[in-house]
């Protein structure tokens, strides 16, 4: 295993520490928040937040809710919106599997509930623990004494389908026959970091850097001095976008502190931020919404997440180069979709989308269907929209909506109104096809008369060009 040079490297105490062990710092909310894990007076392992604020970092509190009902709860990790968490915990108030698992929470209310144990097969009857989740929620990384390994704990990787967990597997590339600890993949989903107590280390366990594609690691490398040192050094974690990580270390008084390495020698590669607001149309009071990312060139659903239900506030992270749709929906409000391309150069940028619902009685929301130029037959990147609009439908059987098409400033009154027509009933068309009956639905066009945006820019006849649907009944 190779070994990287990492001069020149600042080493500094994270704020909070205590006198007993902190270990385990885990990022969300694109770094602005960071929980970790405190050994609570001797008491047990418990889990506590802090924000970053202009002065600072907040104190450490524990975290609200039932996440610390156990003898230890530990080694976090959170999805970017803040709102999942998978934890390890021993002897937790809810029943597991061996002697320590790996659980998972949700947030609601500011509390962390619904704690519930991970499925038989990514737990065992062993030791399952350090739970690290990429940034689209679908894999997770682990490590588990479970008979089959390479030997004392390795490193584990599943996949996660959106319902159900694959079996884990060893993740080929970077377990020994000592025990490999603490993976934490980057928000790139690309760069592993992970400690092993294997020879030819600096003493104790030391932190490598490996490289993931698919379920195998590639390009391990050893981190030099100062980063690794006699001393014990674990729990590895980069701030997305930035030139600071940070590093659990055993300190002279043999107990785990929290530190910050600046600049981050070995960064993983940048990554596009979005983040807004969900809220309601006109109060602006915020809601928690479902929010499903799809990539519209393939169809698929690339990330679900949940915007914070005291703040509206949503975090997600996007692959650069491609065109998505962001979609919040909640109960009582008519889903709402924004077309969102992220262009190749995005690379390390943070953009912010705001997402406004209206209410399902007597609202409207524009949606996010497409057509060429001068066409009204609809584009394959509608199919997601569409199916979306007849699941509100049928999730809401009194529900009845028109469906009223525009155009932008060029041609003839004429032309834009049955052009708009022809749009607005090519999309009643599909609900129909999708079972909706056909009396619950209504289509009219209004050609150039009601404009979105005033002028005749590129940008203006791009939002003039569109379909709403406004809920009658």
């Amino acid at each position: 295993v190779a070994v990287l040079n990492a001069q020149n490297v600042r080493i500094e105490p994270l704020d909070n520490n205590t006198s007993n062990d902190d270990f385990a710092p885990s990022f969300t909310n694109h770094g602005r928040v960071i929980i970790l894990t405190t050994d609570v007076n001797g008491n047990g392992q418990r889990l506590r937040i802090m924000e970053r604020t202009s002065s600072g970092w907040t104190s450490a509190v524990e975290l609200r809710g039932d996440v610390n009902s156990s003898t230890h709860s530990g080694a976090a990790t959170l999805t970017p919106d803040g709102q999942r968490m998978f934890f390890s915990s021993y002897e937790n108030s809810a029943d597991g599997y061996g002697r320590t698992d790996i659980y998972t929470s949700t947030k609601s209310d500011g509390k962390w509930t619904n704690v519930t144990a991970l499925p038989m097969g990514i737990n065992s009857e062993d030791y399952d623990a350090n739970p690290s989740i990429t940034a689209d929620g679908r894999t997770m990384y682990f490590v588990s004494d479970r008979k089959g390994g390479s030997g004392g704990t390795d490193i584990y990787v599943a996949s996660f389908d959106g319902k159900t967990w694959a079996k884990p597997k060893l993740l080929a590339g970077v377990n020994s026959a000592q025990n490999e600890m603490s993976p934490v993949i980057a928000s790139d989903g690309k760069t592993l970091y992970f400690a092993s107590n294997r020879p030819g280390g600096a003493g104790g366990f030391d932190i490598y850097v490996a490289k993931i594609s698919g379920t195998a690691a590639s390009d391990v490398r050893r981190i030099g001095d100062p980063i690794n040192t006699a001393a014990d050094e674990m729990f590895y974690a980069a701030l997305p976008n930035s030139d600071q990580a940070v590093l659990s270390r055993t300190t002279s008084s043999g107990d785990f502190d929290n530190f910050t390495v600046t600049p981050n020698p070995f960064p993983s590669e940048p990554v596009t931020l979005v983040e807004g607001v969900v809220q309601h149309v006109t109060t602006k009071a915020p809601i928690g919404a479902d929010i499903t990312v799809t990539d519209l060139v393939t169809g698929k659903k690339v990330a679900a997440l949940r915007s914070d239900d005291q703040t509206g506030q949503y975090y997600v992270t996007l692959t650069p180069g491609r065109v998505y749709s962001v979609t919040a929906s909640a109960p009582g409000y008519v889903f709402h979709s924004e077309r969102f391309e992220v262009p190749p150069g995005a690379k390390g940028a943070s953009q912010r989308k705001d997402l406004d619902l209206s209410p399902l009685d007597g609202g409207s929301d524009r949606i996010l269907v497409f057509f060429d130029y001068d066409k009204s037959e609809l584009k394959s990147e509608s199919v997601p929209e569409l199916e979306r609009i007849i699941e509100l439908m049928r999730e809401n059987p009194d529900l009845r909506v028109r469906f009223e098409g525009h155009t932008d400033d060029q041609g003839s009154d004429d032309y834009n109104d049955k052009l708009s027509e022809r749009r607005a009933t090519a999309v009643k068309d599909y609900i129909i096809a999708g079972g909706v009956p056909a009396a619950r639905l209504d289509a009219k066009g209004f050609g150039k008369r009601q404009p979105r945006m005033q002028g005749s820019s590129d940008e203006a006849r791009a939002a003039n060009r569109r379909v709403e649907m406004r809920i009658v009944k």
